[in-house]
């Protein structure tokens, strides 16, 4: 088996070091190497007289600072050193420093933090993972600022039952076999009844999860992200899987961005798979 690689976007905030602690839980759990990365972006017009120079010079000095900042955040999160890891600067904006790496490096998950808010705050705080999230196609572990690592007993996985490639579905049993886990597939629906396409789509999941322990839930709601949050709760559920789609009907189910809503509100650690 190759080793995982594990990419974790880090800003030095408690948020992002508490998701490092996490994501070095699970690379012992998943025997993978652990990539940080951190980005950083001169705000200099180029085009500018100079303006070569000065963003060459600003770098040198942001990074320096940065390696300076990486040496503590090692001190801070010492289990690190148990893990093989590597550490990485790019000069971008963090979802182009994401996909690069990502590119280069074949990376396999990206463990990212989470701060959950409201208002305007909402757009700010949780917004690149998001973005990641939205933007690069793969698993991405979402881990709330609060959330602690704890083993992964029981996975829900909030399904819309539309056309899904079955492989895209990997990165859950990828945890289903590393921690023995029960996945509960969970289809929310406004309507009482379930469509020829949608069963048939059932019936994929079933042959592709033939050899982990699952099973299926259907409940008829109009609002998702309470409806998956009741479920949580009632059945002490340890992580919440979904497929955020782009410009399709569950990135905005009534009107709504719930896959995004869920994403920045849940108390715990969410997969998002890639589409």
């Amino acid at each position: 088996m190759s080793q995982k690689k594990i990419l974790v976007p880090v800003d030095f905030s408690e948020c992002s070091i508490n998701a490092l602690q996490y994501a070095v839980s699970l690379a012992k759990k998943m025997k993978g190497k652990i990539l940080l990365i951190h980005s950083i972006n001169v705000p200099v017009t180029h085009g500018e007289i100079g303006a070569a120079t000065i963003v060459s010079e600003l770098s040198q000095g942001i990074e320096e600072d940065v390696n300076e900042s990486f040496a503590d955040l090692i001190k801070k999160v010492p289990a690190i050193r148990e893990v093989p890891y590597d550490t990485i600067i790019k000069s971008s904006f963090i979802t182009d420093a994401v996909h690069s790496v990502s590119q280069s490096t074949g990376i396999d998950m990206i463990v990212m933090g989470t701060k959950g808010a409201h208002g305007l705050e909402e757009m700010v705080m949780g917004s690149n993972t998001y973005s990641v999230i939205r933007d690069i196609n793969i698993p991405v572990v979402a881990v709330p600022e609060n959330a602690s690592f704890k083993s992964v007993q029981r996975i829900v996985f909030a399904s819309d039952y539309k056309k899904t490639a079955m492989e895209s579905l990997e990165p859950l049993l990828a945890f289903a076999r590393a921690f023995g886990s029960e996945i509960h597939v969970l289809h929310v629906s406004r309507g009482k009844e379930i469509s020829s396409e949608e069963m048939d789509e059932a019936k994929k999941f079933e042959r592709y999860l033939k050899n982990v322990r699952h099973h299926y839930h259907f409940i008829e709601d109009d609002d998702l992200e309470k409806s998956i949050g009741e479920y949580v709760e009632k059945n002490k559920i340890d992580m919440i899987s979904l497929m955020p789609r782009k410009h399709t009907v569950f990135e905005q189910i009534f009107g709504k961005t719930y896959s995004r809503k869920i994403i920045l509100h849940t108390d715990m650690p969410l997969l998002a798979l890639p589409h």
